[in-house]
């Protein structure tokens, strides 16, 4: 048994309550129907997860306590509720093909430009009708294997390999002896995994700086400025211009000094950049650079937490067999934990390690646990949706968010400080 398979907290309650007591449960089904129970026990997954980051950060002796509110927050603060076969978001859906079902993601408008290109002219303009019609009777190896040529987001429904864990450790330096000092984190992600793994690391005593490019900005800072806030608060803000051979000087600069550096852009935005890995360890041999992407770091295809979840198997089925999301983009705050797991695990070996950390690897993972046989009911209660298994019964928790933990800081607030 690999580490991160490992036995996470004790627990006497079946997969059913745990899943019930979540949130996660609230926001998985049909939204005019009761919410539904995965079929396996993807609990189990998110608890050892969950372990691997407490386990490898008191290693280094910086003892962390993580909130499992991380997973539901974004749904509590947005006010997101479960939509059946669309996700919670609303960018993503589950559609029928030939052959099997096929999770879609347009969060862009490129993408909505792109369906006619993907499935032919002539359909409706309504680009969620046009693909309905589009995928309809043809072949979902076909459809992935073209949409994924054009940059779309998708994948056929529980397709993606299990890995052996949830994160790929790549040698690339060499062990390096570790300052005193807390170490220092360059935090160059967005959206919502890397900038996960990046606060627990701060939450692990590290010294975070979160680099933004002056042209392409987090978008989250905007769209969601409490989501944000929990991502990112602690954080210093540096805002460089990836333009400008000047500031990508410094940015070489901030990875030479760092101890991690956390990136969410796929291999070949940094191969254009002229800050490839070879390079970066070449002057920094003892760096823990975490990639997170979302199908690996030898992989350019696009993904996101709803499609690659439902690419993983992360989905729950209705009363006839068709999947429906569960969670809300739940591969994204899942690979958050497994790429903090990796980097705390990289540091405490001294370094010089790219780990690979994926959203199907790390959806994959948490999907691959089954449950041991059981029936559970789920029934309208009094207060609400409530699960009765064999060991008891618990109330369908709605989600729910940590605490508010202060602003971030504001754009390219500490950009002089760290460039002085």
């Amino acid at each position: 048994m690999t580490p991160a398979r490992r036995a996470p907290r004790p627990t006497t309650e079946s997969s059913a309550l745990r899943w019930a007591r979540s949130g996660l449960m609230a926001l998985t089904g049909p939204a005019d129907g009761p919410p539904r129970l995965p079929p396996g026990d993807p609990m189990t997954g998110i608890e050892l997860l969950v372990s691997e980051v407490e386990l490898a950060a008191a290693r280094l002796g910086r003892p962390l306590r993580l909130d499992s509110r991380l997973l539901t927050e974004r749904a509590a603060i947005i006010g997101l509720g479960r939509q059946g076969r669309i996700a919670c978001g609303g960018g993503a859906r589950l559609l029928e093909t030939r052959d099997g079902w096929l999770a879609v993601n347009l969060p862009r408008e490129t993408d909505r430009l792109t369906i006619p290109a993907w499935l032919g002219p002539g359909l409706p303009d309504d680009p969620w009708t046009a693909v309905a019609r589009g995928v309809r009777g043809r072949s979902l190896a076909d459809l992935v294997e073209s949409g994924r040529r054009l940059d779309l987001a998708l994948a056929a429904v529980g397709s993606l390999p299990v890995p052996p864990e949830p994160f790929i450790f790549r040698p690339m330096g060499a062990p390096t002896p570790r300052r005193d000092e807390p170490p220092l984190v360059v935090d160059l992600s967005a959206l919502w995994a890397g900038p996960l793994c990046g606060q627990v690391l701060a939450a692990a005593g590290a010294r975070v700086v979160k680099v933004e490019s002056l042209g392409r900005p987090d978008p989250v800072r905007e769209a969601a400025p409490a989501v944000f806030d929990r991502l990112n608060a602690g954080k210093d803000s540096v805002v460089l211009d990836f333009r400008d051979p000047a500031d990508l000087a410094r940015l070489r600069g901030l990875l030479a000094r760092a101890d991690v550096v956390v990136t969410s852009a796929r291999s070949r935005a940094f191969a254009q950049l002229g800050l490839g890995p070879e390079g970066v360890f070449a002057v920094n041999p003892g760096l823990v650079w975490v990639a997170v992407t979302a199908h690996g770091w030898d992989s350019n295809a696009v993904g996101f937490g709803d499609d690659v979840a439902a690419g993983a198997g992360l989905v729950a089925y209705d009363g006839a067999g068709a999947p429906l999301f569960a969670g809300d983009a739940l591969a994204d705050p899942l690979t958050g934990l497994a790429a903090a797991a990796g980097a705390l695990r990289a540091l405490g070996q001294g370094g010089g390690i790219l780990v690979d950390a994926s959203l199907a690897g790390a959806a994959a993972f948490v999907a691959s646990f089954p449950a041991p046989p059981a029936a559970a009911l789920v029934h309208r209660a009094a207060a609400g949706w409530r699960v009765e298994a064999r060991d008891g019964s618990a109330p369908v928790a709605p989600p729910q968010a940590r605490p508010w933990p202060g602003s971030a800081t504001a754009f390219g607030a500490d950009t002089s400080r760290w460039l002085a």
